[in-house]
């Protein structure tokens, strides 16, 4: 998270492990990352848990920020593998720290580089959320970019159900226009193509113990907060369903 200055319940889940499956989409976001031959560039690596037997299990894509991929944590600290551990589903993260629907992040990409790894995943669910590293960019472009890569995700995976979350702040109380603008772009483009929003509210705001020192990233604490939130969220919206 970047800061201007500086119903059926979601059944218990299961976290992925490193896989031909992964290796798949390293080497798809490095081709998407890379337009021309280049030195490789870092992408977002699935984490790394125990496996489990059964019947299918739903499986779930998300992608986002620093903030859904842990940044400053130990590995399994982010909310979605907090998410994974108490449904009883298939998750792989995208999430790469700095990047928004313009902005382009660690990976080199903004989110639309992400479509090929998407594509090759085929998940049951796609969880994408805005996020507030594209405060500051041009509100247009952010609106357009939006639309076009949340169509580009319904046309890569056709049959998924696509659920979009809101932008979520920091643990201060007052939350910037932008929150909502980023938002309600997310809202309109995910409603566009069939797919679910959530609002999720700010879960960190009036929790100074949930935010690292730096006073963008979530702690910990902080992280299962929004596990929480969003869990009881999809549930309320009856996802998956």
């Amino acid at each position: 998270m970047a800061r201007p200055r500086a119903g059926r319940r979601l059944p218990s889940l299961l976290a992925f492990s490193l896989s031909a499956g992964a290796v798949l989409v390293t080497a798809l976001l490095a081709t998407a990352c890379s337009p021309t031959p280049a030195p490789v560039l870092s992408a977002p690596s699935p984490t790394p848990a125990a496996s489990s037997h059964g019947a299918h299990r739903l499986r779930v894509v998300t992608i986002g920020d620093s903030l859904m991929s842990g940044y400053g944590l130990d590995l399994g600290q982010a909310w979605p593998t907090l998410v994974a551990n108490k449904a009883h589903v298939s998750m792989t993260s995208l999430a790469c720290g700095g990047m928004g629907l313009v902005v382009s992040g660690d990976c080199g990409t903004p989110y639309s580089g992400l479509v090929p790894a998407l594509a090759a995943l085929q998940p049951d669910i796609v969880i994408v959320e805005s996020s507030s590293k594209d405060f500051g960019e041009d509100p247009e472009d952010v609106r357009a970019q939006t639309l076009t890569t949340v169509e580009e995700m319904r046309d890569a995976a056709p049959g998924a159900r696509i659920i979009g979350l809101s932008t979520i702040w920091n643990d201060e109380t007052d939350t910037p226009d932008e929150v909502g603008s980023t938002s309600d772009d997310l809202s309109i483009a995910v409603t566009l193509v069939g797919g679910t929003f959530i609002d999720v509210g700010q879960p960190l705001a009036g929790h100074p113990d949930g935010m690292q020192d730096d006073d963008v990233h979530p702690t910990a604490r902080g992280q299962e907060a929004i596990a929480q939130t969003v869990l009881g969220k999809l549930s309320d919206a009856g996802v998956p369903g």
